[in-house]
């Protein structure tokens, strides 16, 4: 027999290891990824985490205050600080609630803000703490979660 005919009778025979060979690899890919999916990665890590102490995954609402400009109580010196302040909280009735208060809202926020002279305001946790604080003692129907500074300029 001559060498090309061998050789195609190899290729032949090999054909059908070759495509066997590639059909395990894409099995062996799929499962790879469906185990990802299903088992590991971060839908585990979100599920676990929704699922601690049966807790339920919250839609948070938020609130974008006007940005407020206040002096602060250095003595002898003019400082500004001019801050815009975002609330987020969890009861879709509280939207209602902070808009009719927001006046109230916002002179709380301001009052605390003129109180602080520039050393105050390094602590951003403490801070946030009493400015969370003094919001919630202003409102009936829920409790503002959380407090983001979108803005901090003091000059």
């Amino acid at each position: 027999m001559p060498p090309k005919e061998e050789a195609e009778k190899k290729e032949k025979k090999n054909r059908p290891r070759l495509i066997l060979a590639l059909l395990l690899v894409i099995l062996l890919l799929i499962g790879g990824y469906v185990y990802y999916f299903f088992f590991g990665g971060s839908s585990k890590s979100l599920t676990a985490a929704a699922t601690a102490g049966n807790q339920v995954p919250v839609n948070m609402q938020k609130m974008s205050l006007e940005p407020i400009v206040v002096n602060l109580a250095d003595p002898g010196l003019r400082r500004y600080l001019r801050s815009k302040i975002t609330l987020e909280y969890s009861d879709p009735r509280l939207t209602t609630e902070l808009n009719d208060k927001l006046y109230r809202i916002r002179d709380t926020i301001i009052s605390v803000l003129r109180s602080k002279k520039t050393d105050d305001l390094q602590n951003e946790d403490a801070l946030k703490r009493e400015l969370l604080t003094a919001i919630n003692s202003q409102l009936i129907a829920g409790q503002v979660r959380g407090l983001y500074f979108e803005e901090f300029i003091i000059q």
